[in-house]
């Protein structure tokens, strides 16, 4: 179609040209008024603006099918997006302003279409694509789409327009990608933090909990959102695809968000410190792959320190790795995922270690407060040998504290309960747990003169677990007698 002259309202505002004859382009500043390299049209009105300082960006290379589908290309790089209203003027008059200003800034047109020639309902999906609302809503009619290049030192630059209007306003929809190398030295890792270290009975302060984990550096520049720390804990640990990780060990989670920057970024940072640190990879997913967007939400929450990553869903990335070292396995899960230029980062870092069971002593006062809290005591220090009930020596101190709660209690009657791990064949099992609960209700009214019609011997074999039965923590929990009151 024929265009008439346009006077040039549109200015370069930060473009030099070097000795070498590269681009040279400052860095995007936190100014929603326009980008450094190109002037906003005059009385434009910024709706939207958005920075983030390293993504990938499918930008379209042609008209849009009636499929909806359109070829587009990958720009990696520096990415700043605006959304600009402009009131009473055309698509045309916008359009030719910007065409004239890459052309003098010597860009190329990559591709272009006017009107009718983007395609499908006059090309709405490209606007979609570069909008930051993804839509162009009503900012459909006369459109005009541009898509420039140009090489710099750091990269090749690209920059485009989609340009509807609706009731004399237009929508301008700007992206430019300033193209540079992925930085991926960010995130530190330190082994020597783990180190084994007696068990700290005592509460941690609220400022030693706020600090980061000693084992991996925070993304620079972000904001601790949340965290906690729990001793000896157990955890699954979700694999995509997968039944879960079932772990117990030293827990610590953490929430950070971090500004102006991509999911892809971030993720690529922490990657690339846990295999530098010799972390192998147990699971791992990128985008589509981690699923839909509840699954995305579900995937997120089971490392979130508040069990939600909100909407903090979108361009997910998931991995979990893992290092044997010091006699631990130490395993590292991060979720990162984006929402509004923001990215948060949900992390689990947990390092492997069976249960401290000699903290707690089974003295008769504990075991009349945990009877008259949850109506049962648990009793780990009554001993057997592997697939025998004949109680261990070993056991006289914790049976001594059971025959003075019952001599202090005279009216108090128990069920002596017996409970196994799920090793080996449950019906030997549960006969296992009752021939125990019968020898520990044989030894106090033996040895200790306890009155027999007090006690009452059962066994439930594995039926009623305290942990897991896939680890030996787990399986260490589960083997116990349990006192439970009896009315």
């Amino acid at each position: 179609m024929l265009l008439t002259a346009v006077r040039p309202l549109l200015t370069i505002t930060s473009l030099c040209i070097a000795a070498a004859g590269a681009l040279c382009i400052t860095q995007a500043q936190a100014n929603e008024q326009a980008h450094p390299l190109f002037s906003a049209y005059p009385g434009a009105d910024p709706e939207y603006y958005r920075h983030i300082d390293y993504d990938q960006f499918q930008l379209p290379t042609s008209a849009v099918a009636t499929d909806h589908s359109f070829s587009s290309i990958t720009a990696a790089g520096a990415v700043t997006r605006h959304l600009y209203e402009i009131k009473q003027v055309s698509t045309v008059q916008v359009y030719q302003n910007y065409l004239q200003a890459v052309k003098t800034a010597g860009f190329s047109v990559v591709f272009s279409c006017e009107l009718a020639a983007c395609g499908f309902e006059d090309g709405q999906a490209i606007g979609g694509v570069l909008s930051i609302r993804d839509n162009v809503y009503n900012y459909f009619r006369k459109p005009y789409y541009l898509l420039t290049k140009k090489d710099a030192v750091t990269g090749p630059v690209y920059a485009a327009w989609y340009i509807g209007s609706y009731e004399e306003n237009v929508w301008a929809h700007q992206v430019i990608i300033e193209g540079k190398k992925l930085a991926t030295d960010l995130i530190k890792v330190d082994t020597k933090a783990l180190v084994v270290k007696e068990q700290q009975v005592a509460a941690l302060s609220a400022d030693e909990l706020a600090k980061d984990h000693p084992l991996l550096s925070r993304y620079p520049g972000a904001d601790l959102e949340g965290f906690v720390k729990v001793d000896t804990e157990i955890v699954k640990i979700p694999l995509p695809g997968k039944a879960p990780l079932s772990l117990q060990g030293d827990l610590a989670r953490h929430t950070y968000e971090i500004e102006q920057v991509s999911s892809l970024k971030v993720f690529e940072n922490y990657q690339h410190a846990l295999q530098k640190a010799g972390f192998s990879t147990v699971a791992l997913c990128k985008l589509a792959e981690c699923g839909e967007s509840r699954t995305v939400e579900e995937l997120g929450g089971a490392i979130s320190v508040q069990s939600s990553v909100y909407n903090f869903h979108r361009n997910p990335y998931y991995l979990l790795g893992k290092l044997s070292t010091g006699g631990q396995e130490h395993y590292v899960a991060l979720f990162i995922g984006a929402f509004e230029g923001k990215v948060r980062v949900q992390q689990m870092i947990l390092s492997t270690k069976a249960v401290q069971t000699d903290l707690v002593k089974a003295d008769a006062s504990e075991l009349k407060k945990q009877l008259d809290t949850s109506g049962k005591a648990l009793i780990y220090g009554v001993y057997f040998d592997t697939g025998k009930a004949e109680i261990k020596p070993e056991s006289a101190a914790a049976l001594t504290e059971i025959a003075k709660l019952l001599q202090q209690h005279s009216s108090l009657k128990l069920y002596v309960v017996g409970h196994t791990d799920d090793t080996g064949d449950s019906a030997a099992n549960q006969k296992l747990s009752e021939l125990r609960a019968h020898a520990v209700v044989n030894t106090l009214t033996g040895s200790y003169q306890i009155t027999g019609n007090r006690l009452q011997a059962h066994g439930v074999g594995p039926l009623a677990p305290a942990s897991n039965n896939t680890s030996a923590a787990g399986k260490q929990l589960n083997r116990r007698v349990e006192l439970v009151q009896k009315l």
